[in-house]
């Protein structure tokens, strides 16, 4: 089973942002493998995984098909993608906080990256999290 440290020491991206967030039990991972054409942008994605290690592997395999996908459409825009893994899908009031904590450390990063929806997050979500911080598109 891989580690936090084997997971970083042999990827080839710029940046990962950890934070666990002791509320829902679960951890935040922003990867941002390059910012060189743009801003890194990506999805987030909410899910349970099996280990955190798992949701990170995630985050950062993702990051990297987004870094190819945005250099060929040309937008400006480098690669990366968040993941929110958790040991259950928040609903209501704490799938609200959840983002809003998320949307705090997106904006920490003072837009180097961007984010929209992905697999367990849609259209409410990325309004939710645009209460946070202007750091989002997919919105109503």
């Amino acid at each position: 089973m891989a580690t936090f440290e084997d997971l970083l020491e042999r990827w080839d991206g710029e940046q990962v942002v950890l934070r666990r967030d002791r509320e829902s039990g679960g951890w935040i991972f922003i990867c941002m493998h390059s910012t060189q054409l743009g801003p890194a942008a990506g999805g987030t994605r909410l899910k349970v995984y099996d280990t955190p290690a798992d949701g990170l592997e995630d985050a950062m395999r993702l990051s990297a098909g987004m870094t190819a996908k945005l250099a060929v459409a040309d937008l400006g825009l480098g690669g990366g993608k968040a993941v929110l893994a958790v040991t259950k899908i928040p609903q209501g009031v704490e799938r609200r906080a959840l983002l809003h904590r998320y949307a705090d450390t997106v904006a920490s990063l003072g837009g180097s990256f961007i984010t929209s929806s992905d697999v367990g997050t849609g259209e409410s979500d990325m309004d939710a999290i645009a209460e946070q911080t202007e750091h989002v598109f997919g919105r109503s």
